[in-house]
């Protein structure tokens, strides 16, 4: 397995700095965390985030209060996944997935939740 270095993750997740900054401090200012997770985390361990990867974060705020934060400020919302809680934006030319905290349930047959 390669060695991971922390400047290496830092390389590839420089093209993305201005806009974790933003969105990062948007949150924040408003009382919210706010955490890049999932494929791009993954990704930029091992070398390979791409300019055209969409990111993924998770909060815990609402859906209603992710749709005020980026009202205005997105260059552009949808909200079909927010019957999951999930917010889809485009920020600074990327999109995203914003998730609000949840817990699921598998059954232990299955890789879905229950």
């Amino acid at each position: 397995m390669p060695v991971i270095h922390e400047h290496d993750v830092l390389d590839q997740l420089a093209p993305v700095a201005g806009l974790l900054t933003s969105l990062g401090n948007r949150f924040h200012d408003a009382g919210f965390a706010i955490a890049l997770v999932g494929g791009p985390v993954r990704d930029a361990m091992l070398g390979r985030l791409h300019r055209d990867s969409d990111l993924d974060f998770t909060t815990d705020a609402r859906p209603e209060q992710i749709l005020a934060l980026l009202e205005g400020w997105a260059e552009a919302i949808w909200d079909v996944g927010i019957r999951v809680g999930t917010v889809g934006a485009r920020v600074h030319g990327r999109e995203c997935e914003i998730t609000t905290y949840r817990s699921e349930h598998y059954d232990p047959d299955s890789r879905k939740p229950a």
